[in-house]
């Protein structure tokens, strides 16, 4: 029989029968217990969550388990809103618009004949990724145009994104998806290959101005002149067209020694250099997110689940509890002592223990069962906003 749950949390669940709701928190628990995606692990942490251990056998709890993942796609859609919505909820004390969007994908094979490559859209809110919208396209290799605009179609449904940046890497390119975000009322900053579109940044040599004082030079005196240590702070720039576009093409000296690419290449909406230069990093945030959501936390490539529309539940699930972690660790963080960070011999400074990790330890200890792991919800739920910029509902 279902627990009785206080609004705090019916309110996220509006769609969903008393029993998915109880189902969908239990997987969700079981699953931060195991520290896997791997049902047949998360199976035996189940028992423990609903308090049926000596009642109900593991085979049992695994049918539970696989009954959840294979409801109607449509309400695997509608749970993965309602978590979407808790996500936003629990980080939103500030419910202010993050100012960055980034793109990229995780792939990896599951067995010999699935591929599985979860193309993701996240926010960065105080430096850490969130993601907002995925889709598995189910095959290892660069996205195309038609899937990129795709999942942006679903990401523009469910939330405000007009106004941010975009910041993505080498493979998020092309003359036709680069007025994709632009029509859509985004900037992009996105990192380019040695040579592209060489012919459209050579062809554009007008004379320099105060904005763009390297406006004449050719692709390779650009190169060059980046190589100066008087531009090594934030490089050099130029105006370019592509299909009549116009754009800022950005070439930096990588400030890692010994790299293997000295030079850094960028293509972006933005028109000062130095911005370009400084927002780009923000997009390592999505890398350390999926770093966390598998070999750091819970192990998404463990997963044992094939079909699309479950691997995508699977993901709001994770990214559900990697919200709750998140935001522990913030608050955890919220007055950092010197004792907290670690140099590094390149001079690197870092958090001797991440956002994420610092979280996972303190929700650790938070619940044991299912009916403590909603008294926890509730206390993240206490008092916050829901965002403006989120309408998943």
């Amino acid at each position: 029989m279902p627990l009785p749950f206080p609004a705090e949390v019916t309110s996220f669940f509006s769609n969903q029968a008393d029993d998915v709701t109880q189902t969908t928190l239990a997987v969700s628990q079981s699953i931060f217990e195991a520290r896997t995606t791997n049902l047949n692990v998360v199976k035996d942490k189940l028992g423990k969550v609903l308090q049926n251990s000596e009642t109900t056998k593991p085979d049992s709890n695994y049918r539970r388990l696989t009954r959840f993942f294979a409801l109607e796609d449509q309400e695997k859609e509608s749970i993965t809103k309602a978590l979407l919505c808790a996500t936003f909820y629990i980080l939103g004390l500030k419910a202010k618009k993050p100012k960055y969007l980034t793109l990229d994908g995780t792939s990896w094979e599951l067995g010999k004949d699935k591929k599985i490559h979860i193309l993701t859209l996240a926010v960065v809110i105080q430096g850490v990724a969130i993601p907002i919208c995925w889709e598995d396209l189910d095959k290892k290799g660069t996205s195309n145009l038609a899937e990129r605009e795709a999942l942006f179609k679903k990401a523009f449904e469910w939330y405000d994104l007009k106004g941010m940046t975009l910041l993505a890497d080498r493979e998020y390119i092309g003359e036709e998806w680069f007025k994709y975000p632009i029509n859509n009322g985004l900037d992009f900053v996105i990192r380019l290959k040695k040579n592209v579109y060489k012919t459209q940044i050579d062809a554009c040599c007008q004379s320099k101005s105060k904005e763009f004082p390297q406006q004449a030079l050719r692709y390779i005196g650009l190169e060059r002149k980046a190589c100066s240590p008087m531009q090594a702070s934030c490089g050099v720039s130029k105006r370019v067209v592509i299909l009549g576009q116009e754009y800022t093409f950005v070439v930096f000296k990588n400030p890692k020694k010994d790299a293997d690419e000295p030079l850094l290449y960028f293509i972006s909406t933005l028109r000062n250099k130095k911005q370009i230069v400084n927002e780009y990093p923000i997009r390592w945030a999505i890398e350390c997110c999926f770093k966390h959501l598998k070999s750091n936390g819970f192990n998404l490539e463990e997963l044992n689940l094939k079909a699309k529309e479950k691997i995508k539940l699977m993901m709001a699930i994770l990214t559900f509890l990697y919200a709750m972690c998140i935001h522990e660790g913030l608050l955890a963080y919220q007055q950092v002592k010197k004792s907290d960070w670690k140099k590094y011999a390149d001079g690197k400074i870092s958090l001797t223990v991440s956002i994420f990790r610092k979280g996972l330890a303190i929700v650790e200890g938070k619940f044991y069962n299912i009916q403590t792991f909603v008294e926890f919800l509730v206390t993240l739920f206490h008092r916050k906003i829901m965002p403006t910029w989120v309408h998943v509902q």
